[in-house]
C-alpha cells in the first residue's frame, strides 16, 4: 500500500511540473491581453446579429474575454505560438514519463510473479525443489538428455522418527537440510532432486550400471552419517530407495513413474540390510493387493472367508503322523484362494494379524474337541502368533481361556514362535514361553537358520521343539559343510532336551540325508501338503484304522 502511494505521488508530482512548464508567465498573458483589448476611442461595433444572415444558422455569442476557459485558451495559443519545440518536447517527455512509468509497475509486478512462482515451486525448509517442480524439471531433462539413460529414486531416511521423537523437530529439521545440502553437491547439471514430505526425498539420476549408482547412494549416506556424527547422534542414520528405471521410448507418466519408485522403496524398507531395490511389476500387483484386502479383513471373519488347513508332520521311519502346523488360507470371493504370504504382511504391518492369529487358534480348538468326540487320534497341533503378542501381557491367558472354553487339554496345543519374533524382545518373549510352559502348553522356535539365529536362543528359550527352517534343506543339503552345521544343530538341540522337525523336506533324498544326521521328523510336501480341515480329517481317519 506504501508503494503504491508513492508511486501515485510521483505521478501527480509529474504532471504538475509538466503543466508549469507548459503555462505562460502571467505578464506575457497580460500583454496579449493588452494587445487585443480595444481602445477607448474606437467606434463601437454594432451590436452582431444572433442569426447569421448569409447561412441562416444560429450564431451563438462568444464567451466573455475575462473567463477561465477564454484565459487558459489565450494562453495555450500564446505558448503554442512563441514555444511550438518547447510544447512538443513537453508533450513527448510527459508521454515518455508514462510509458516509463507504466513500465516500471508492469516490472515490479512481474518480479513480485517470479518470487511468487519461486516460493511456490521450493521447498521451505530445504530449498530443494516440491513435487510440481520436480516434475517439470524430470521432463525437460528426459526430453532433452535423449542419449543418456535415467533412473528415479524415491527414498527416506530411516531413523528419522526416531530422531524426531528423542530429540525434537529443531534436530529433525537440521538433519533434514543437512540431507538436501548433500544432494545439492552430488546432483549432476543434467540431473536433478526434490524433497516431497516429511524425510522423503526423489531423485533423477543419470543411469550406467547398478553398481555406480549403488555407489554413489553410498557415498551420500557416509556424507549423512558423518554429519551424524559432527551432531554427537547416537543413531546410524542410513536411507534406503525404490528404484525405477525411466523407459526411453514409450511414452512417459511422471506420476505413474512416482508411484512405482515408491513401491520399490516400500520393499526397500521391509527388506531389511538392502538400501536399495529396483522396481518390478511384482511388487506394483502386490501393493494393489494389500489395497484391496485392507479394510475387508472383519467381514472375512465374520463370512466365513478365512479358513484353517494343516499340514501334517511325519516320523520319517514310518510315515506316521506325529502331529500337524495350523495354516490359514483366505478364500477371497473375487480373487480364489490366497496364500499366507500375499496378506499377512500386510496385516502384520497394521496390527490385525493378531486377530487372525486368535481367529486359527479358536478354529483349531473346535476342530481339536470335534475329533475328540469322533474319536478321531488326537495330536499336537501348532499354530503360528506375531511377534505382536509378546509385548501383550494378558497374552497367555487369553489363550488358556480359549482352550478352556472348548475343553481342549493344553498339551495338545503348541505355540509357534518366530526367529524375528525372538530377536525384536527377547526378554519379552522369555517371559512368555515360561508362562506358556506353566500353564501346559507346548511351544516351539519357528524357522530356526532364516535370519539371524544363535546358539544363545537355544540356550536361553527354554522351549519343547525346534523347527529347522526350510532354507537349511533346500540350500546344498547334498554338500558336506551344510551337512556338517546341520548335523551339529541337530545334536546340539537333542542334547537339550528339545524335539526337532525340518521344514521343506520335498524329496527322498532330502529325507534320506536328515534322518542320517539324527532327525526322523519332518514336515513337507514330500509327506504332505496343507490341505482343508475335511482332508486332514479323512487322514486321521485313516491313521486310526
Amino acid at each position: 500500500m506504501k508503494t503504491l502511494r508513492l508511486r501515485l505521488s510521483l505521478l501527480i508530482l509529474l504532471l504538475c511540473c509538466l503543466f508549469a512548464g507548459l503555462m505562460p508567465t502571467q505578464t506575457a498573458a497580460d500583454a496579449t491581453t493588452a494587445q487585443n483589448r480595444p481602445s477607448a476611442n474606437a467606434p463601437a461595433s454594432p451590436p452582431s446579429s444572433p442569426f447569421n444572415d448569409q447561412a441562416g444558422l444560429p450564431v451563438y455569442p462568444p464567451e466573455e474575454e475575462h473567463s477561465f476557459a477564454a484565459r487558459i485558451d489565450r494562453s495555450i495559443n500564446c505558448s503554442i505560438q512563441k514555444r511550438p519545440f518547447k510544447v512538443v518536447g513537453g508533450l513527448i517527455a510527459f508521454f515518455l514519463s508514462v510509458i516509463i512509468f507504466l513500465l516500471y509497475c508492469l516490472g515490479c509486478k512481474c518480479s513480485r510473479i517470479c518470487r511468487m512462482e519461486a516460493q511456490m515451486n521450493k521447498d521451505e525448509l530445504t530449498g530443494l525443489p516440491n513435487m510440481e517442480k520436480f516434475k517439470v524439471l524430470c521432463d525437460s531433462l528426459i526430453t532433452t538428455q535423449v542419449t543418456s539413460d535415467y533412473m528415479l529414486l524415491s527414498g527416506d531416511i530411516c531413523q528419522f522418527k526416531t530422531i524426531n521423537d528423542q530429540f525434537g523437530f529443531g534436530m529433525g529439521d537440521s538433519l533434514l537440510q543437512a540431507y538436501a545440502a548433500i544432494l545439492q553437491r552430488n546432483i549432476l547439471p543434467e540431473e536433478c532432486c526434490a524433497r516431497i514430505s516429511s524425510d522423503l526425498f526423489v531423485m533423477l539420476l543419470r543411469f550406467d550400471t547398478w553398481e555406480q549408482l549403488s555407489g554413489r547412494v553410498r557415498e551420500m549416506d557416509k556424507e549423512l552419517d558423518e554429519w551424524r556424527r559432527s551432531q554427537a547422534l547416537p543413531y546410524t542414520v542410513r536411507t534406503v530407495y525404490g528404484a525405477y528405471c525411466v523407459p526411453r521410448e514409450q511414452e512417459r507418466d511422471m506420476q505413474l513413474m512416482l508411484d512405482l519408485a515408491n513401491y520399490a522403496r516400500l520393499e526397500a524398507k521391509r527388506s531389511s540390510g538392502i538400501p536399495m531395490v529396483l522396481y518390478n511389476e511384482h511388487m506394483r500387483q502386490e501393493a494393489l493387493l494389500s489395497h484391496e484386502l485392507n479394510g475387508k479383513l472383519e467381514d472375512a471373519l465374520t463370512n466365513g472367508e478365512m479358513q484353517v488347513w494343516y499340514q501334517a508332520k511325519v516320523d520319517m521311519r514310518t510315515g506316521a503322523i506325529t502331529g500337524s502346523e495350523a495354516l490359514v488360507r483366505w478364500n477371497h470371493p473375487s480373487r480364489g484362494m490366497l496364500l499366507p504370504g500375499s496378506f499377512i504382511p500386510m496385516f502384520e504391518r497394521n496390527g490385525l494379524v493378531t486377530s487372525i492369529d486368535f481367529f486359527v487358534f479358536e478354529q483349531v480348538c473346535r476342530n481339536l474337541r470335534s475329533w475328540k468326540t469322533r474319536n478321531l487320534p488326537l495330536h499336537t497341533v501348532s499354530c503360528n502368533f506375531s511377534r505382536l503378542h509378546f509385548d501383550r501381557p494378558h497374552f497367555t491367558q487369553r489363550l488358556a481361556d480359549i482352550a478352556d472354553r472348548y475343553s481342549v487339554p493344553r498339551h495338545l496345543l503348541e505355540v509357534e514362535i518366530t526367529e524375528s519374533a525372538i530377536m525384536n524382545n527377547p526378554e519379552a518373549v522369555w517371559l512368555q514361553i515360561v508362562q506358556l510352559k506353566e500353564m501346559g502348553f507346548k511351544t516351539a522356535i519357528d524357522d530356526f537358520g532364516a535370519g539371524y539365529s544363535s546358539l544363545g536362543i537355544v540356550q536361553m528359550l527354554d522351549a519343547d521343539c525346534l523347527k529347522i527352517d526350510r532354507s537349511f534343506i533346500q540350500r546344498d543339503l547334498p554338500g558336506q559343510r551344510a551337512q556338517i552345521v546341520l548335523g551339529n544343530i541337530i545334536r546340539l538341540a537333542s542334547d537339550l532336551g528339545m524335539n526337532v522337525i525340518s521344514e521343506g523336506v520335498e524329496t527322498a533324498e532330502q529325507s534320506a540325508i536328515i534322518m542320517k544326521l539324527g532327525c526322523y521328523t519332518a514336515q513337507g510336501f514330500f509327506y504332505a501338503k496343507p490341505e482343508p480341515s475335511h482332508e486332514f480329517e479323512a487322514r486321521l481317519a485313516m491313521q486310526g484304522l
